[in-house]
């Protein structure tokens, strides 16, 4: 595993005090929802960020992985600029708060397994590859604004289950 990690931020608010901490993965939508303003999430995306930033929510750590970041520069650069697009993926690759993992040759056997087994389904290759590293560390929340693909493989998403912001 390579990327950047941080210490648990401390929290700032007595709720996030009394709050156990809960390991989130960020998918692709939340990321570029906080990138683009004009995306209908921005608002959102952007007040649950904050919110987890501060301590507010209880949600820690945050991964992602290669796959997530890939998708995210393909979709943002069909619809945004490139400065833009360059400048997010600058800030998630820098930040101390998410730990980007990558995977091996047998990670991407366990991705494509699943692709297979979900063969009713139309999930997306990298919807599995997060699939596999949150099964992986035991994680169980996706922030994500495609929440019925993560339901389906047997994760809370946030926000739509949790009903943050």
């Amino acid at each position: 595993m390579s990327g950047h990690t941080k210490d648990t931020p401390t929290p700032t608010s007595a709720t996030a005090t009394t709050m156990r901490a809960t390991p989130l993965f960020v998918d692709t939508g939340a990321f570029y929802a906080r990138m683009d303003e004009d995306d209908a999430h921005h608002a959102r995306a952007k007040a649950i960020f904050d919110a987890i930033r501060k301590g507010d929510l209880p949600y820690r750590p945050l991964y992602t992985t290669d796959y997530v970041l890939t998708e995210l520069v393909t979709l943002a650069l069909a619809r945004a600029n490139y400065a833009l697009v360059a400048s997010a993926l600058t800030r998630v690759r820098s930040s101390s708060a998410v730990t980007i993992l990558h995977g091996s040759e047998a990670v991407f056997e366990s991705v494509c397994d699943e692709f297979y087994r979900y063969d009713d389904h139309e999930i997306s290759l990298v919807d599995h590859a997060t699939g596999v590293f949150a099964n992986e560390r035991g994680v169980e929340h996706v922030f994500t604004f495609d929440p019925d693909d993560f339901r389906t493989l047997g994760f809370t998403a946030v926000p739509d289950d949790t009903g943050e912001v």
